[in-house]
């Protein structure tokens, strides 16, 4: 009993010197880096200078127009009848003529102008759940793909209508910028051919329901001016079928929302490549390291830290050589 009682007591001193040691280091380190940020500040007279000038540099360093902040956008693009494929093709080789610096190319074949600079591009799919869904026939086929393909989007990026293009331009470039990359986008003749078929295949799609319903607007006229009897019957003959007028009439309502759908598409599809935006909000990039002129001054501040730091370090070891 005696025992454990000296061991607790122990064990409460132990405890003590080590509360009483770390509060006794606690203060000295607080002391210590009073001392220091006080010795730092009492260089007062050589800081303020030091960060003036820093400031100033960083001031010089925004205004210069090449150290302005650049300028990224996106758009949203519908690419109609197939052309996906084209259209990716020619923003990687927009992406190769970048990474090469081929000014040339972006001067002569985009007519760029002085300050005007395409810094990066890149398009990706857009895909909804009715769009993905819509490129398969079964679930089977749904599941198979998903579980053996590591990159869906890279998969079905060309079976995908609506895309967005991504830009980061130079500080110098505007909206005009944005126009002169899509029209060169745009500009490959294989898409005014495949548009002028799609125009006219629906069109002729047009015609074709029009004239059904025509021929069902006089096939029902006849029933209307059979006798009473027959009327009553619901039905009238089509090729010696016996059809219900209840059904042509839903066959009629049928085209009809079909010429509607197809007179939509004809907006939006008429063309291989439909731009949704008029125009494109350019929003200055956001530096890594935000604004020089608070940049400067404390990187300023941290190498005096840093230069005091080790010349004391220097002349302590000299003291005590």
């Amino acid at each position: 009993m005696t025992k454990n009682k000296i061991s607790d007591h122990q064990e409460e001193i132990d405890v003590f010197r080590l509360l009483k040691k770390t509060s006794q280091f606690t203060t000295k380190i607080i002391k210590r880096s009073i001392d220091f940020f006080v010795e730092i500040f009492s260089k007062w007279k050589i800081l303020l200078p030091i960060i003036f000038i820093s400031f100033v540099l960083g001031l010089l360093y925004e205004n210069k127009n090449m150290y302005s902040p650049d300028k990224e956008g996106s758009l949203l693009v519908r690419l109609n009848h197939g052309s996906s494929i084209y259209f990716y093709n020619s923003v990687d080789l927009l992406k190769q003529k970048i990474v090469s610096g081929d000014t040339n190319f972006f001067n002569e074949t985009l007519q760029f102008e002085e300050g005007e600079e395409l810094l990066d591009i890149s398009l990706t799919p857009i895909i909804s759940s009715n769009d993905f869904f819509a490129l398969f026939d079964d679930h089977n086929q749904m599941k198979v793909l998903i579980n053996n393909t590591e990159n869906l989007d890279e998969t079905i990026k060309y079976n995908i209508k609506q895309h967005k293009i991504s830009f980061l331009l130079s500080s110098g470039s505007s909206t005009a910028t944005v126009d002169k990359i899509m029209r060169y986008l745009s500009s490959n003749p294989i898409y005014e051919s495949i548009s002028n078929i799609y125009v006219q295949e629906t069109l002729n799609k047009i015609e074709e329901s029009n004239q059904t319903i025509r021929q069902i607007n006089k096939l029902v006229e006849k029933y209307s001016a059979q006798n009473s009897e027959k009327g009553r019957n619901s039905q009238v003959y089509v090729d010696g079928q016996t059809e219900n007028v209840s059904d042509i009439l839903n066959i009629k309502l049928r085209l009809i929302d079909n010429i509607t759908e197809s007179k939509t598409d004809l907006i939006v599809e008429a063309t291989s490549i439909f731009r949704y935006d008029e125009e494109v909000a350019l929003i200055p990039k956001k530096k890594t390291f935000g604004k020089k002129t608070v940049l400067f001054p404390v990187i300023t501040i941290f190498s005096f830290i840093i230069l005091f730091l080790v010349r004391k370090s220097f002349l302590n070891y000299r003291k005590i050589v």
